[in-house]
C-alpha cells in the first residue's frame, strides 16, 4: 500500500493559505498592496468584528478586465513578473501571485472591478476559491474586494484569532504602515461604522506621521533630512533623545516603499542615539531607505516583511549618518505642555477623603514626630546655587555636586544643637510656589504650631537626623554614628506600592477635565482587553476613539500629567502577559507607584527630607523598592575612618 499520496488541490490551497493568511490583517495587507500597485490615489478599508466577519477594501486604481479577473484567483497568477530576471529587481509590493488564491481558499469573496475606459464593470462571487457567480455590474472605476467569513472552512485557524478589537488593532497597524510609506495616497479605515484613521494624501510625509504618532509625540520629533551615499538615500522622522520608550514598538522601517522588519536598520538607528539615551530605553520614529532594486532581496519571507541586503555596511552607514545628523542639528529641548493640576471632588465622605489624601502626607501621618513634617513632591524651583554648605563648614565651589540643606555657619549658634531638637533649615528665596505647594507649607506651619504627639517607636535608637540631599536624589542622614543614604524615589515608590496593595478599594481623585491618552494599536488593544484590571487600580477610564482613552479619575497618588505615560506602561505590561498570572495586579501596581512617586532629581526641603527619613527608617517593609532595588544604604563611621586612613587597615 502506498504511503505517500498526492494532496488534493483544495487541501494544497488550504496549506498554502496558511503561509500567507495568518489573520485578517494579513488579508488587508495583501489587498492594500495590490491597490497601491494598481496606481490608486485613494484606498478605503472597512471592517466589522475585527475583519473576521467582514472586510472591504476599495481603491480607485486601474481595475481589471473580465479576462484578467477570471484568472487572478489562480495560484501563481500575477501581472508583476514576466521572466526569471524580474526576480532580481522587484519594484512592486505584491509579486508572488499567491495572495488572492490564498485568501479565496479560506473565505467568501465578492469582487467588483472596472477599468476607466469601459462602460460596465464586473462582479464575481467566490466560495472557497471556486467562482460561484460572474456578471456585469455597475461600479466605480477601480477595484473593491469584500471578504466575508474568513477561515469559515478552517476552524483550526479560527481558534487562534484574538478578540475583535485586537484583530482590528493589527489592521490599523497595516493601514498606518501603508500611509507612512505612501503619503501621496489618501487612506481611510472604518471600523464598525466609524472612521478611526485617515490621511489626506497630500504627499507630505509629516501628514501621516502626525496621524500615526499623535500630536504629543510629533512635538518631540526631529525631521531626518535625506542623506545620500552610494546610491542609497535615508530620511524620515525620529524622536528626540528624551522622548524614549521601554520597547521598540514605535520603530517603523521602510525599504523602497515597503514596510519591513530590519535588525540592520534598527541597529543603525539605535547606534545614532548611543550615549544620548538611558540604557534599556529605545527611540521611536519612521525611517525610510531607497536603493536600487537589485541591491535588496524581498523574496525571503511569504509575508514579504523581511528583506536581505546585498551590501549591509552602506545601508548601516546611510541610516546611521542620516539619524545622527538630525540629532546633532536638531533642537533636542523637550516640548512641555502646561497642564492644570488635578482636582478632587468635595462631596466625598470623611473616610473617602482620608483615602484620597495627598500621597506622602497620608503615608507619614502615622509618625507624629515633632520635627518630622509631611513629605511631598515640591513645586518647580530655580536651580539651587552652585555653592553648597555642609553643617558648620563652608565648602569650596568645587563641592557643588553635594548639596546639603543645612544653614550657613553664620546662621547657626556657636555650639551644635542638642540631639533631641532639630535645626530648621533656612531656604534661599525661591520662585512663586504652585497652589499645591503653598497649601503644603500652610499645613506644615499649622502642624508645627499644634502640640506634638508622643514619638512613635523607632527601630533605630536615638533617631536619625537628615542633613540634606545630594544630586537631588539621595537623602543624607546621620544616625547612631552611621551615615545613612536613602533613595527618596525608591522609598516613596515602595510606600505607595504597599498602600495600594493593602487597599481593597484604591483611593482615586476625579479630574476637573478628562485626560485623553493615545496609544499605538497593539497597546490600545491590550489596554481595552484588560480595562477592568486598570479600573481596579483607581482609574475611571473609557475608550475614546481609535487608540485613545478618556480618563476621568486617577489614583490619588498620581499626577494628571503622568497619566498618559502610566497608561502606556500598564498597557505594555498587559500586552506582554496575555495569560493571567498571580502577580499580574502587583505588576500593574508597580507602574502606578513608580509614576506617582517623587521623581529623582526633584528638589526637596530639609523638613520633607526629615519626614521621609523618619518614615523609611521606622518601617521594615520599606527596605527595597517594588523592583527589588535597595532604598537605604549605611556607611559606618569606622568605614569612613578607613577611607580617610584614620585607623589602621
Amino acid at each position: 500500500m502506498a504511503v505517500i499520496q498526492e494532496l488534493s488541490p483544495h487541501l494544497a490551497d488550504l496549506i498554502a493559505a496558511g503561509e500567507v493568511v495568518e489573520r485578517p490583517a494579513s488579508v488587508a495587507k495583501e489587498l492594500i498592496e495590490n491597490a497601491i500597485d494598481a496606481g490608486a490615489t485613494r484606498v478605503t478599508v472597512e471592517i466589522e468584528n475585527g475583519g473576521i466577519s467582514y472586510l472591504r477594501i476599495a481603491d480607485n486604481g486601474c481595475g481589471m478586465s473580465p479576462e484578467d479577473a477570471a484568472i487572478a484567483f489562480r495560484r501563481h497568477a500575477t501581472s508583476k513578473l514576466r521572466t526569471e530576471s524580474d526576480l532580481a529587481a522587484i519594484g512592486t509590493l505584491g509579486f508572488r501571485g499567491e495572495a488572492l488564491a490564498a485568501i479565496s481558499a479560506v473565505s467568501h469573496i465578492d469582487l467588483f472591478t472596472k477599468q476607466a475606459d469601459t462602460i460596465a464593470g464586473l462582479h464575481m462571487h467566490l466560495d472557497a476559491g471556486k467562482v460561484a457567480e460572474q456578471e456585469e455590474a455597475g461600479c466605480p472605476d477601480g477595484t473593491t474586494m469584500i471578504i466575508r467569513g474568513l477561515f469559515y472552512n478552517t476552524p483550526a485557524r479560527m481558534k487562534f484569532l484574538k478578540k475583535d478589537f485586537t484583530e482590528a488593532g493589527y489592521i490599523l497597524s497595516v493601514v498606518q504602515h501603508a500611509a507612512l510609506s505612501h503619503p501621496e495616497i489618501a487612506f481611510a479605515l472604518i471600523r464598525d461604522g466609524k472612521q478611526v484613521f485617515s490621511t489626506s494624501g497630500d504627499g507630505q510625509l509629516k501628514t501621516p506621521v502626525f496621524s500615526v504618532f499623535g500630536r504629543e509625540m510629533v512635538q518631540n520629533m526631529l525631521e531626518v533630512l535625506p542623506f545620500e551615499r552610494e546610491q542609497l538615500t535615508a530620511w524620515g522622522y525620529i524622536t528626540k533623545p528624551h522622548c524614549v520608550r521601554p520597547n521598540r514598538s514605535m520603530q517603523h522601517f521602510f525599504v523602497n516603499g515597503r514596510y519591513v522588519k530590519s535588525r540592520l536598520m534598527q541597529a543603525a538607528l539605535e547606534e545614532a542615539y548611543k550615549n544620548a539615551i538611558i540604557t534599556g530605553k529605545y527611540p521611536s520614529g519612521a525611517v525610510f531607505l531607497t536603493l536600487p532594486y537589485s541591491m535588496v532581496d524581498v523574496n525571503v519571507h511569504p509575508a514579504k516583511t523581511e528583506v536581505k541586503f546585498a551590501l549591509e555596511k552602506p545601508v548601516f552607514e546611510a541610516v546611521y549618518i542620516a539619524c545622527k545628523n538630525a540629532l546633532e542639528a536638531g533642537d533636542n529641548i523637550p516640548v512641555l505642555q502646561q497642564k492644570q493640576p488635578a482636582a478632587r471632588e468635595d462631596h466625598l465622605t470623611r473616610e473617602q477623603q482620608e483615602l484620597a489624601a495627598p500621597p506622602l502626607e497620608q503615608l507619614l501621618t502615622a509618625i507624629p514626630r515633632e520635627s518630622a513634617p509631611p513629605f511631598a513632591p515640591m513645586a518647580f524651583q530655580p536651580e539651587p546655587p552652585k555653592r553648597a554648605f555642609l553643617p558648620y563648614i563652608d565648602c569650596d565651589d568645587d563641592d557643588a555636586g553635594l548639596e546639603l540643606c543645612a544653614p550657613r555657619p553664620d546662621q547657626l549658634p556657636l555650639r551644635a544643637p542638642e540631639p533631641s531638637k532639630r535645626t530648621e533649615a533656612v531656604e534661599p528665596p525661591s520662585a512663586p510656589r504652585e497652589p499645591a505647594a503653598a497649601q503644603l507649607e500652610a499645613d506644615t506651619a499649622q502642624a508645627a504650631a499644634e502640640p506634638s504627639a508622643p514619638e512613635a517607636p523607632s527601630l533605630f535608637t536615638g533617631g536619625a537626623r537628615a542633613l540634606g540631599e545630594c544630586f537631588h536624589t539621595y537623602i543624607i542622614a546621620e544616625e547612631d554614628g552611621d551615615l545613612v543614604l536613602i533613595d527618596k524615589h525608591a522609598a516613596h515608590e515602595r510606600m505607595i506600592f504597599n498602600r495600594l496593595r493593602a487597599s481593597a478599594d484604591p483611593p482615586s481623585q476625579t479630574l476637573l477635565s478628562p485626560v485623553v491618552a493615545e496609544l499605538p494599536p497593539p497597546l490600545a488593544a491590550a489596554l481595552t482587553e484588560g480595562i477592568e484590571q486598570v479600573r481596579g487600580l483607581g482609574f475611571d477610564i473609557e475608550p475614546f476613539g481609535s487608540g485613545s482613552f478618556a480618563v476621568r479619575a486617577v489614583p490619588s497618588y498620581l499626577d494628571a500629567a503622568d497619566v498618559p505615560s502610566a497608561l502606556a506602561e500598564i498597557a505594555e505590561k498587559l500586552d506582554s502577559h496575555r495569560a493571567p498570572t498571580p502577580d499580574r495586579l502587583d505588576d500593574l501596581i508597580h507602574t502606578v507607584s513608580c509614576k506617582a512617586a517623587v521623581k529623582a532629581g526633584s528638589h526637596s526641603s530639609l523638613q520633607e527630607l526629615q519626614g521621609l527619613c523618619d518614615r523609611v527608617l521606622s518601617d521594615t517593609e520599606v527596605r527595597a523598592c517594588p523592583h527589588g532595588r535597595p532604598t537605604v544604604v549605611r556607611l559606618t563611621k569606622y568605614e569612613l575612618d578607613r577611607l580617610f586612613k584614620r585607623v589602621n587597615q
